[in-house]
């Protein structure tokens, strides 16, 4: 019994991707892209690929930036990006390059990275629905055929389906009878089967619409058996199928790889050309610079040196002043001792007391 098909996280919910996906391939195939671009590595699509991821992503980014490129081309318009480029800048450039041709999509380069969901099916179905208005393809009005309604038969809902009535029961002697016409009427229709199975047998199936939709139902049809890892013949038959993918994608990643190499190779000799010009063109500036250099240490040197003389003159300075207003001190204060008359004062009063004295002793008659 087949399992069920597990669709990846929030499958569910991404109508909108899935239906702008749809009407991308159906624009696609409006324009030829099974025969025109379509190769062995990029195999005509399903309708949701896009739509979710895949498993491998590499692959599917470049499904959409080739797109990108065919879609251009159709308009006359060249890509500016390589296929080795970095996706960050692969992003950049077509948006830019979208915006130029009048294709306006509000689309986050962070999610066009990816390489689905929903704003690479908006990217794709804007970009295809100008490049279908500039070909000149225009939208015909749908056609229905005409198709007779069938007459229904009276139906009674009570009946049960293949009852007989009592009535036309077969009796006993009539049973075998019964047999033997059924078995008659059995013959005639084998003869008539076997007639029709050897006739020749047509189909109005378009082949390119059988195999896309054989190539949509095909994974939902696949059998997974669960294996046992521990298994020897499981591990032989993995090892031969990577021998296989091996064998089969190294001519196609050798070839890729050596001509990255070349490129890579040139791109190192240019670089290396362009260090050895610049030297030659720029070493007498370097000697100059160096120059420079040494004289900025040797006053940074000097800058030094004098900075600490004067910070110790400065120390000096200060401890000079701080005397200096000590004897300033000093002298003041003597100054003011020498300046002071009050001692003097306080002497004349005795000595004026002294000459009264002596003067009346002096006086004759005065005790």
């Amino acid at each position: 019994m087949a399992e069920k098909t597990t669709l990846p996280e929030g499958a569910i919910y991404n109508a909108e991707a899935l239906q702008l996906n749809d009407e991308v391939i159906d624009m696609l195939m409006l324009l030829d892209y099974e025969t025109r671009f379509c190769t062995k590595e990029l195999k005509p699509m399903s309708r949701a690929f896009f739509a979710y991821a895949a498993q491998n992503p590499a692959h599917q980014f470049k499904y959409f930036t080739q797109v990108v490129v065919w879609s251009l081309t159709l308009m006359k318009l060249q890509a500016d990006w390589d296929e080795y480029d970095d996706p960050n800048t692969v992003i950049t450039n077509m948006l830019v390059i979208l915006k130029d041709c009048g294709v306006q999509v509000n689309a986050v380069p962070g999610k066009l990275k990816q390489g689905y969901g929903d704003s690479v099916c908006l990217v794709l179905h804007s970009l295809l629905r100008e490049v279908l208005r500039r070909v000149g393809f225009e939208w015909g009005a749908p056609s229905y055929p005409d198709e007779g309604l069938a007459d229904e038969a009276e139906v009674d809902s009570d009946a049960e389906i293949q009852s007989v009535g009592e009535d036309e029961m077969p009796g006993d002697g009539e049973e075998d009878d019964l047999m033997y016409q059924e078995e008659e009427v059995k013959k005639k229709g084998g003869d008539d089967d076997e007639d029709e199975d050897k006739g020749v047998l047509e189909s109005s199936i378009d082949p390119k619409q059988w195999l896309l939709e054989v190539e949509r139902v095909a994974p939902k049809l696949k059998i997974q058996l669960p294996t046992d890892s521990k298994e020897w013949r499981t591990h032989l038959q993995q090892t031969r199928g990577y021998k296989q993918v091996i064998e089969t994608q190294f001519p196609n990643a050798k070839a890729q790889l050596e001509k990255l190499s070349g490129n890579l190779t040139n791109a190192l000799e240019r670089i290396r050309s362009k260090e050895a010009f610049i030297n030659t063109q720029f070493d007498h500036r370097a000697l100059d610079y160096r120059q420079q250099q040494e004289e900025l240490a040797q006053v940074q040197t000097q800058y030094t040196e004098r900075n600490e003389f004067v910070m110790s003159l400065q120390i000096e300075l200060k401890n000079v002043s701080e005397e200096l207003e000590v004897v300033k001190t000093e002298m003041e204060e003597r100054s003011t001792t020498v300046t002071d008359t009050a001692p003097i004062v306080k002497m004349k009063e005795p000595l004026r007391v002294c000459c009264r004295a002596e003067v009346d002793v002096g006086r004759p008659g005065v005790l």
